[in-house]
């Protein structure tokens, strides 16, 4: 159950022998949600929240009731990196029945203080993160509706493809426009209009939770999508930095 942590955190590492060992023997919680229900509420401190299986969506919910969602997890993800060392200003909810692992907090705290590897992974997933949100303001404050639209299904399929679960062209995407429509700033029947284009033009299709690539380069060229920013952030230089030297504790 461990090796996906594991898998996740060496992403962004490498990380040590001694904390891959700890990992190995740690104990997460499974829980499941179905699409719709609450993973996490804004205002929580993170547990190091893993998700195993599903799509998420992390949000924020104005006082009138209107979102902003702001970004899309995929297995594998690390969804509640935001709320290490201070509480969530964001909630996070299942797109897509989902199955999390969760490592709790006096487990996470134990860990972070024995090995100084765990840290700096964790560092390196909150830069990544970040880089990925700044792609996303770029998309809200300069892109057109259309290549918003293109760079986000591109980001979507791009990072499903990486872990294998997306094929010819096809991966899960159980929005509705509404939420497609929150996720790039757009109104319902402006994202409908969108959406209808991109079909017609051959370049992309959302249907019955599928969302269907039709034509890969041209969709990629309308959104100015690069994959660099989402690629997980790693130093070789960093990860010789907490290897330890011969005869030394390991990290």
């Amino acid at each position: 159950m461990n090796r996906l942590l594991i898998a996740s955190l060496d992403r962004f590492g490498p990380i040590g022998e001694g904390l891959r060992a700890g990992l190995t023997t740690c104990v997460l919680k499974t829980e499941t949600f179905e699409a719709g229900e609450l993973i996490a509420p804004a205002g929580g401190r993170a547990q190091l929240r893993l998700l195993a299986r599903g799509l998420a969506i992390k949000q924020t919910v104005l006082a009138d009731g209107t979102r902003q969602i702001f970004s899309v997890a995929t297995p594998g993800d690390l969804i509640d990196l935001a709320g290490l060392f201070t509480e969530t200003d964001h909630e996070i909810r299942a797109l897509a029945p989902c199955e999390v692992r969760r490592l709790g907090v006096r487990e996470l705290q134990g860990l972070l203080h024995d090995h100084a590897s765990l840290l700096a992974a964790l560092f390196r997933a909150v830069l990544t993160e970040a880089r990925a949100q700044r792609n996303w303001m770029v998309s809200l404050g300069r892109r057109s509706a259309a290549a918003r639209t293109a760079n986000l299904f591109c980001e979507i399929y791009w990072r499903q493809k990486t872990l294998a679960l997306a094929t010819d062209g096809r991966c899960a995407l159980p929005a509705l426009q509404n939420d497609i429509a929150d996720a790039l700033g757009l109104s319902v029947v402006h994202i409908h209009r969108v959406l209808r284009g991109l079909r017609d033009d051959g370049l992309a299709v959302v249907k019955n939770g599928v969302l269907q690539i039709l034509d890969w380069d041209r969709l990629a060229a309308l959104g100015d999508f690069d994959p660099e920013a989402f690629r997980a952030q790693t130093d070789q230089a960093l990860g010789a930095a907490v290897r330890p030297m011969p005869g030394a504790p390991v990290p």
